[in-house]
């Protein structure tokens, strides 16, 4: 059942919650987007008690979310949550008046830690899907973004040339401990012992990563094509792009999705449905456009 926008105005916690040990992270191709964390022992209440009943009898849903993913997620200049992921997340929250959604803001190694301690009810940082991560999280079944692997970003005018996964052998590549593509690699090296990426984890931010493929620091950055895309926008035509389809399986889930734990299917259930009904209606289609250049609802690849 649908209802209007509420008049009263729902509570953002926008908190920076203090760093610890880092779980995982990000979308891109859905094979896996970041390293699964490691399992830690609970002492919150089970899945699905989390939820805190709302001032009108509902059920008050707590969200963590990234704060720095532009345009996915993130603090604007005066500290209000922003971006695709949040205002899908608010457009869900209107459409399902059994829940009241508040979002705590913070970095994206502290968000599955909160899902793991029961801090929060979803995790959200435009992730993706793995196998091992799904063995211990639930995930929601229907995405607001595809995904289709990844691009190598290079230097400009560099003579790099890659065609698939193994012409990445011996290239020095910066990559975001816990991410997507860092779990990537580290499984292509562990199949293929002969051939290895030189993996250089880097924290730094996407400008600081760009300059050192340019300083010859790094040989490549990977980037999905969005992220090719948003980045030639921001920072200009200071890279070039070899690769495409990196890593990319259509065989497995290929969707950016929020995150659950197991016992909480209900809550998934419901927020999957208005998924869908958005996706059908154009609702995502029409958001996508406006907060991301183009409509990464459908596979832009082909």
């Amino acid at each position: 059942m649908k209802k209007s926008v509420r008049n009263w105005k729902k509570t953002a916690v926008l908190a920076l919650t203090a760093a610890v040990a880092a779980a995982a992270v990000g979308c891109g191709s859905q094979r896996a987007d970041a390293a699964p964390g490691t399992e830690s022992e609970t002492t919150g209440p089970s899945a699905g008690e989390t939820g805190e009943e709302a001032a009108d009898g509902g059920r008050t849903v707590k969200v963590g979310i990234g704060n720095s993913y532009n345009p996915m997620c993130y603090l604007d200049e005066n500290g209000d949550l922003q971006g695709y992921d949040y205002e899908t997340l608010k457009k869900i929250d209107e459409l399902l008046p059994q829940y009241e959604f508040t979002y705590e803001a913070t970095e994206f190694k502290n968000i599955l830690v909160g899902l793991d301690t029961r801090n929060y009810d979803i995790a959200v940082h435009h992730y993706g899907w793995n196998k091992e991560r799904s063995e211990k999280y639930l995930y929601g079944s229907v995405g607001n973004f595809y995904g289709t692997g990844y691009n190598l970003m290079i230097a400009k005018g560099s003579d790099i040339a890659v065609n698939n996964e193994d012409d990445l052998g011996g290239l020095k590549i910066a990559v975001t401990t816990s991410s997507n593509v860092a779990y990537l690699t580290e499984i292509y090296n562990r199949e293929h012992p002969d051939n290895q990426i030189d993996i250089i984890y880097d924290e730094g931010t996407t400008e600081q990563k760009l300059a050192g493929i340019n300083n010859g620091v790094y040989d490549g950055v990977f980037g999905t094509p969005f992220d090719c895309a948003i980045n030639k926008k921001a920072y200009g035509d200071i890279f070039d792009v070899t690769g495409s389809l990196l890593f990319y399986d259509e065989k497995e889930m290929n969707g950016c999705y929020f995150i659950y734990n197991y016992g909480d299917e209900q809550l998934q259930k419901d927020i999957d449905e208005v998924q869908q009904e958005l996706l059908d209606s154009g609702w995502q289609k029409e958001l996508s456009e406006k907060l991301l250049g183009a409509d990464y609802t459908v596979d832009l690849s082909r």
